[in-house]
């Protein structure tokens, strides 16, 4: 199975196993990307720009829905017209690259895994959205390295054997992406 395909089923999963708290709405719309940086190293503090940001120049964050769950997307955008239309397509689900699916005290939250090779080795990323509706918004994605990750009874590397191993890791590498709000959707 292709790494592609491992990210996308795990980010469907959080679709379908999240619960939410309040709906989250409040930090829907359309923002000026303002920084997004990353520290490879550490957690400790944010790092230089991301060469990631040199593909975007805003985002969305929408509140979706998947079989009943809900979720919130952050969804880059190359430009602000593509994000103006992606955030009106109702009818297509976006799973951005940073996907939401529970609000905590501390805000929304999510998870991601990435693995690949035979060791199943790779990255659990955990995802935090905060924000000031209709100023800004804020998303600290912190990784833990992961490896020989057993597979499950297909074969493929098992998701939930990683995200149990990275609690017991320290944080290797922080990315910080913020926003200016600029207009509602």
């Amino acid at each position: 199975m292709s790494t592609r395909i491992i990210m996308v089923l795990s980010l469907l999963s959080l679709a379908l196993a999240g619960c939410g708290g309040d709906d989250g709405s409040e930090l829907e719309g359309i923002y000026t990307l303002a920084s997004w940086t990353t520290n490879p190293d550490s957690c400790t503090e944010e790092g230089g720009p991301d060469i990631e940001a040199d593909g975007y120049t805003h985002f969305f964050v929408r509140k979706d829905s998947f079989f009943g769950q809900s979720f919130i997307a952050a969804v880059m955008c190359a430009d602000l017209e593509e994000c103006r239309t992606k955030a009106a397509d109702k009818d297509t689900l976006y799973i951005g690259q940073f996907t939401f699916d529970e609000n905590g005290d501390g805000g929304w939250t999510g998870t991601s895994t990435f693995l690949f090779g035979e060791d199943c080795a790779g990255t659990v990323s955990t995802f935090v959205l905060t924000g000031d509706p209709g100023v800004s918004v804020r998303i600290d994605s912190k990784g833990r390295a992961v490896t020989n990750v057993p597979k499950d009874s297909d074969g493929f590397c098992d998701t939930d054997a990683a995200e149990a191993q990275a609690e017991g890791q320290p944080c290797d590498q922080l990315t910080v992406v913020t926003g200016d709000f600029l207009e509602g959707i």
